[in-house]
C-alpha cells in the first residue's frame, strides 16, 4: 500500500541521512586533525604530492621540461626552491650543463621521494637537500647560484613571506643569473568570475588538504620584484591538468 511505501521511504531517507552525517563528521574530524597536527599533515601532503606529480603525465612533463626547465636554460649551480618530491629531476637528470643541484625543502617527508629519484635517474651532478626555510637561506652564499627554479611553491607560503623568498633568490643569484618560476594562481575575477568565486569559497578546505596552499595573485608578487631584478617577465596560461580548479597558471623569468 501507499502507506507502507511511505514508511519504507521515510526509513530509507533516515538511514541515508544518518550515514551522510557520519561521513561528514568523519571528514570534519580528519580535516581538524590534519590542521592541528603538522607532522601528520606533512606526511600526508608528501604522499599526496607523490601521487599527483606523475612523471608519466606526458602533457604536464612536456610543459615542465620543454618550456620551463629546458636544457638550454638550466645550467651551472642550480638551486630549486620547494623541490617537493623531486619531480623536476626528470627534466634535469641528463643536463650536462648542471654542476650541482641544491634543493630547499622544509617538509622532511619529501626527502624519501627525492632520494628515490636521484637513485632511479642515476643523477651525475652533485646534489644536496636542505630542510630550511627559503625566506632565510643562510647556508647559501650570496652571488653563488647560476640558476634558481621554483614550481608550485608560492601558493603554500603565507603572506607576506613570498616577497622574502623572491628577495632571497635575488641575493643568492650571480649577476645575470636567472630565476625560472611556474605557479598556479587565482583566476582573474574579471575574466573567470565564477571560477574565482569557487576558488575563494573552497579556499579554507584547500588550504588544509594542500598543507597551506592558497589561490594567490602570483602576478602581484612578480610585479613587486620589478624594482629589484633587472628584468621580470611572465605569462598567464592554462595548464594541461585534469584538476580544473588549478588550471590557471603563470610562468615567468626573473633576471638579476
Amino acid at each position: 500500500s501507499s502507506i507502507t511505501i511511505t514508511i519504507k521511504m521515510h526509513r530509507l531517507l533516515k538511514t541515508l541521512s544518518g550515514m551522510l552525517f557520519i561521513i561528514v563528521a568523519l571528514i570534519a574530524i580528519a580535516l581538524g586533525y590534519l590542521k592541528t597536527n603538522s607532522n601528520i599533515r606533512n606526511r600526508v601532503f608528501a604522499s599526496l604530492c607523490n601521487s599527483l606529480a606523475n612523471p608519466n603525465d606526458t602533457k604536464m612533463m612536456n610543459l615542465r621540461c620543454d618550456e620551463i626547465l629546458d636544457k638550454s636554460r638550466i645550467n651551472g649551480n642550480v638551486l630549486e626552491i620547494g623541490a617537493g618530491t623531486g619531480i623536476n629531476l626528470h627534466c634535469l637528470h641528463n643536463n650536462t650543463n648542471i654542476k650541482s643541484w641544491i634543493a630547499i625543502e622544509p617538509n622532511p617527508y619529501m626527502k624519501h621521494y627525492i632520494d628515490g629519484y636521484i637513485s632511479k635517474l642515476n643523477i651525475k651532478f652533485q646534489t644536496k637537500v636542505l630542510h630550511i626555510s627559503a625566506t632565510k637561506m643562510v647556508d647559501i652564499q650570496s652571488d653563488s647560484i647560476d640558476t634558481v627554479i621554483m614550481t608550485h611553491v608560492l601558493c603554500s607560503i603565507p603572506d607576506p613571506l613570498p616577497r622574502e623568498v623572491l628577495l632571497e633568490a635575488h641575493r643568492v643569484l650571480k649577476p645575470g643569473g636567472k630565476f625560472y618560476i611556474m605557479e598556479h594562481t587565482i583566476a582573474d575575477r574579471h575574466v573567470k568570475p565564477n571560477m574565482n568565486t569557487f576558488q575563494l569559497l573552497i579556499g579554507p578546505l584547500w588550504k588544509i588538504i594542500g598543507d597551506g596552499c592558497e589561490f594567490k595573485p602570483i602576478a602581484n608578487y612578480l610585479d613587486d620584484m620589478k624594482h629589484v631584478y633587472k628584468s621580470v617577465t611572465y605569462q598567464k596560461f592554462q595548464a594541461p591538468i585534469k584538476l580544473v580548479i588549478a588550471r590557471d597558471h603563470i610562468k615567468g623569468v626573473l633576471i638579476k
